[in-house]
């Protein structure tokens, strides 16, 4: 009987096979599969699959754990409307025509925006606050005296001015207004309005009598 030792040819390829069956062996005891996508019309279903791994290598670690959020401010809070509108019939629209009418908007732009209807509420919002820094500017004046019987805004015109600024303040501070410090500024404008005001005769109509005189009806402030 004579027994046939194959050669060095022969043993390197199956070598090379053993350690790829091992790996696949290792893979499979290791609970990985890798999936190849194949057409369906492709008549030969066979794959050619070239790995070449490095030495010392260790599997990824990765966290599988679900992400959970630290802080419930971290939510973005979505608004389904984000550009209000102030209604047509609203009394903002009364004050600020008042306004207008007596010149306390003092660029186009301002005076443009006032007329424009359905009117946006951020837009109010800045005209509100443009007009407030307009009207307590004569307060700082030095003559305030003589600029107060000059001026043609009365102690009601302040009043709503005021009452806006209430209505609105949560707006007006998320546009970095302080609402307080500029009501103590619109009530100490007002209350000088009053003093220096005191006497003032101030004609409402003139009428003529049926004997020839003439009635004038005033009121003082």
């Amino acid at each position: 009987m004579k027994l046939t030792i194959p050669g060095l040819r022969a043993l390197v390829p199956l070598g090379i096979m053993a350690v790829l069956a091992g790996i696949f062996t290792f893979s499979v005891s290791a609970d990985s599969t890798i999936t190849i996508p194949v057409p369906e019309d492709i008549k030969d279903k066979q794959v050619t699959l070239s790995l070449r791994i490095p030495p010392n290598t260790e599997p990824l670690k990765r966290d599988q754990s679900k992400p959970t959020l630290a802080s419930k401010r971290s939510l973005i809070i979505w608004n389904n409307n984000p550009s209000p509108k102030i209604d047509n019939n609203d009394e903002i629209h009364g004050v600020f025509n008042t306004f207008l009418r007596k010149g306390w908007f003092k660029n186009h732009a301002s005076r443009t925006l006032v007329r424009v209807r359905p009117m946006d509420k951020y837009y109010a919002i800045r005209l509100l606050q443009n007009l407030t820094e307009n009207v307590i500017e004569i307060g700082m004046a030095p003559n305030f005296g003589q600029v107060s019987k000059k001026c043609n805004l009365s102690v009601s015109d302040i009043e709503d001015l005021r009452r806006m600024l209430k209505r609105y303040e949560k707006d007006l501070i998320i546009f970095g207004m302080n609402v307080t410090k500029s009501d103590k500024d619109l009530l100490m404008l007002q209350e000088r309005f009053k003093k220096a005001r005191q006497g003032i005769l101030k004609v409402l109509r003139v009428e003529g009598g049926d004997d020839g005189d003439t009635i004038i009806h005033l009121s003082v402030e």
